[in-house]
């Protein structure tokens, strides 16, 4: 098995900590190793190093060479950023020189997942489901109405694989709202999609071929140029004229092939806002429900979440469920239920040409 680790997102929503020059995913917010050496340590244990490729936009090749300077893990570089349909099938056009018919297992670089173990039984068995055709996701059973997150309707039960069942999908939901996204969590045949797929080389470069025809001409002048020293310069020019997609957008909500699912077995998040950071870390809470990581003094403070690698002290006083995370450039001050919101700074930032807080 081969196994995809997409590093390429910018991470907006965790500004002023995550930046265009240093994204979420090389950040230590969960632990003390950062997401993407956590999501290595996830893997490592059950493929091959030199089976491990990293795709990354180019302007972060020296922070992957360095987290990962003593792995014999596979560096690909992006020229530009274009989502999760063009990354995968970057991927797949240069493991297919090395093994046709190889199960290919695609995970983000940014997210938390408990229990390494479950994981590592869930992803051989997702491989094994699909090792000669079809598509396989994790799904993680819905806690809460989360409007951040894609669903996935479960259909029947296909089989089962090493003790796991195997669903077959019926659909993907993009985000939904508040109204919809309570009734999917009361029908329970919701779960929430994790953005992990496993499948054939083979079967997802047909897919992209059918579905994404563009997409599929780009790969195959990539593909011919894999070695050679035009391979930069074809590279860059394909990335030029690509669209920005998904692979859940441009394959899995329009395919007709097999597509399955298996509920994943263990704590999950895609450690999206500074509130999901702040839920997943409720074993260093203080008495009155603060995640404090720095210097602070929270009087009379509740529920609060107060994030500075700064040498100033945070001293807060009489408030509730407010965000702070302090920069030594930029200071964030919110709503934490609103975190999800951070991106409209970023937005703000953008289009007023404010680049240096980027």
């Amino acid at each position: 098995m081969y196994v995809v680790i997409m590093a390429g997102g910018v991470g907006t929503r965790f500004w002023p900590v995550s930046r265009e020059r240093a994204p979420k995913q090389f950040l230590n917010i969960v632990s003390d190793r950062s997401l993407i050496e956590e999501t290595y340590g996830r893997v490592a244990p059950i493929v091959k190093e030199e089976n491990i490729f990293i795709v990354v936009n180019e302007i972060y090749r020296k922070i992957v060479d360095m987290i990962f300077k003593n792995r014999h893990v596979q560096i690909l570089t992006e020229p530009y950023s274009r989502n999760t349909a063009p990354c995968i099938g970057l991927a797949a056009v240069h493991i297919k020189i090395k093994s046709r018919n190889e199960t290919l297992a695609a995970l983000p670089a940014d997210h938390f997942i408990t229990h390494d173990k479950a994981f590592q039984k869930i992803l051989l068995a997702g491989a094994k489901a699909v090792e000669k055709e079809g598509i396989c996701t994790i799904g993680i059973t819905p806690t809460y109405p989360e409007t951040g997150y894609g669903y996935i309707k479960r259909g029947i039960e296909y089989k089962l694989v090493d003790g796991h069942k195997v669903y077959k999908v019926d659909r993907f939901v993009e985000k939904p709202d508040i109204k919809d996204a309570s009734v999917y969590i009361k029908s329970g045949e919701y779960l929430w999609n994790s953005g992990i797929f496993i499948f054939n080389v083979n079967t997802i470069l047909e897919e992209i071929k059918h579905h994404l025809p563009s997409l599929h001409e780009g790969l195959k002048k990539i593909e011919r140029a894999i070695g050679s020293n035009s391979y930069p310069k074809i590279l860059r020019k394909v990335y030029e004229n690509l669209d920005s997609i998904s692979i859940d957008q441009g394959i899995m909500e329009k395919t007709r092939g097999h597509i399955y699912m298996l509920p994943g077995n263990f704590d999950w998040s895609d450690v999206g806002s500074w509130k999901a950071l702040y839920d997943l870390r409720k074993g260093d809470y203080d008495p009155m429900g603060n995640l404090i990581d720095g210097e602070a003094l929270p009087l009379d403070t509740k529920n609060s979440l107060i994030y500075s690698h700064t040498k100033r002290l945070i001293a807060t006083l009489g408030l509730k469920d407010i965000l702070i995370v302090d920069t030594k450039d930029a200071l964030l001050v919110a709503d934490i239920k609103r975190s999800q919101e951070v991106r409209r700074v970023i937005e703000h930032l953008k289009k007023n040409s404010k680049k240096k807080w980027l």
